[in-house]
């Protein structure tokens, strides 16, 4: 079982099932989504993750389309309700576009809308578009009366640069300099990659930082601004790398580490030796001397569908990493699909004994092994010892043999309320639903690995590499 290749299986599995390239979805499009989607009586629905937020390109969008001034939005959450009914009225009637953010905050005020919206009589020009983060208690009406759009980072550099030319048009590129042109690509191939990077935590980023479109927007604005008091020919790189590293991406960034490979990053994109052709960028793409949209579209189709570690500076075997973690992610879904249902949870000796009894049974039997072998019996003068990775292994194995006999005792007490000599208690009727949900029990995983001060006072807690291990006082 290789859980590092398990997801480029899944994907060859499927582009040859299904006759397909990849299994990436299409390129975002708000035009292609007003064009084709939309209607006055259906509200468009964005559920958004961290870091991607609709807004900005929805304010561009309808600003190129309807004019700002027939466009509105609202955030909610902010005791807003009423303001938000008269708001969606008003609009309705005049034929306006409305945007409400942030649904998840007043789930319980929903059903009202929803009510208020089958109410309406629109204009044909009315457009009504939401975003939400997932929330369990979000509507199941108003879910399904809307047109729903998963709103996230295009998935690997390829789409990512290819939505933000999508978004720009030819004539946003083709006004100004060659210059420009090459600046913007520099920007959206650096935006890209540290989106991207995310990918790799915690080798990439220590940890997800929310980098946005609004970010992007930012620098594209310093980059139009830094253009004009060059009069388009040149730049100050000093002020630009200041700018995004104290400001704007950095301004996101909370470690050090991360704040040097963003310096890093800006040092090796925006330098001159990057525009009049001499370097690459991260080594494979040359930026064109052009301000020709098609020129930068042709490089952009060229490029692979699937990244490299590489191409973020990373070593390669990092993506072994990456694919361990997206299997997880993989077994998780296909245990929430297998799901008992709520009827199998509820406690019925003769359901509990059919799909919890091997369960028990399996666990007997390893624990015979391990109890058959003889547990080591560690003493307190092995925690104690001088060498501080003897001390170390000690510790870990001492925690080890600790956290086994804990849930055998949790076993144990499940198969006792099995076969009628025990009593069903909360902590057994949770250990049971966790099991039967296909979950790790909350009880196990709270077991602590490593001895705390409120555990045992006479042992002081000492430094190795990062890790906590036990010295004796």
């Amino acid at each position: 079982f290789r859980p590092d290749r398990i997801e480029s299986a899944l994907q060859s599995f499927l582009c040859e099932a299904l006759g397909i390239t990849g299994v990436a979805a299409l390129n975002f499009s708000f035009n292609n989504i007003y064009r084709d989607e939309s209607a006055p009586e259906i509200p468009i629905l964005f559920v958004t993750s961290p870091g991607s937020d609709p807004s900005r390109e929805l304010e561009e969008f309808a600003e190129n389309t309807v004019g700002r001034e027939n466009f509105f939005e609202l955030s909610m959450g902010g005791n807003q309700n009423e303001v938000a009914l008269q708001m969606l009225k008003d609009a309705a009637s005049k034929g306006h576009w409305l945007c409400f953010k942030n649904l998840h905050l007043v789930t319980s005020w929903l059903p009202k809308l929803e009510k208020e919206i089958k109410s309406l009589q629109p204009h044909q020009n009315f457009r009504l578009w939401l975003t939400t983060e997932a929330h369990p208690k979000f509507p199941a009406i108003l879910l399904e009366s809307c047109y729903k759009v998963t709103y996230e980072a295009p998935p690997g550099i390829k789409k990512n640069l290819m939505r933000t030319y999508q978004g720009w048009g030819p004539a946003y590129i083709d006004q100004g300099s060659v210059l420009r042109a090459q600046l913007l690509f520099a920007l959206a191939w650096f935006h890209a990659i540290m989106q991207e990077r995310r990918n790799y935590i915690p080798q990439g980023w220590t940890k997800f930082y929310e980098f946005s479109y609004g970010d992007f927007r930012a620098g594209v604005g310093v980059l139009e601004t830094l253009l004009s008091e060059g009069q388009g020919d040149s730049i100050g790189w000093e002020t630009l790398h200041g700018l995004m590293e104290n400001a704007i991406y950095g301004g996101r960034i909370d470690n050090d580490y991360d704040l040097r490979v963003l310096k890093a990053y800006l040092e090796q994109f925006f330098n001159l030796e990057v525009f009049n052709g001499t370097q690459k960028l991260s080594g494979v793409v040359t930026i064109p001397n052009s301000k020709s949209v098609k020129d930068y579209l042709g490089l952009i189709n060229k490029l692979s569908d699937s990244d490299t570690p590489t191409l973020f500076g990373l070593p390669i075997n990092i993506d072994r990493a990456v694919q361990r973690y997206n299997t997880l992610q993989i077994v998780g879904s296909l245990k929430q699909l297998m799901a008992v249902s709520a009827e199998d949870i509820k406690f019925d000796k003769e359901r509990w004994s059919q799909l919890l009894g091997p369960l028990t049974k399996i666990w007997k039997q390893l624990y015979k092994q391990l109890s058959d072998g003889g547990i080591p019996q560690i003493k307190q003068h092995h925690l104690a010892a001088d060498d501080p990775v003897e001390s170390f292994i000690y510790a870990e194995a001492y925690e080890t043999f600790k956290m086994v006999e804990k849930i055998d005792e949790s076993m144990e007490g499940l198969n006792k309320v099995i076969f009628g000599t025990g009593l069903l208690t909360n902590d057994v009727m949770q250990q049971a639903i966790d099991l039967l949900s296909g979950k790790v029990p909350i009880r196990w995983s709270n077991i602590c690995l490593l001895y705390t001060s409120d555990a045992a006072d006479d042992l002081l807690c000492v430094d190795l590499g990062g890790r906590r291990i036990i010295k004796k006082k």
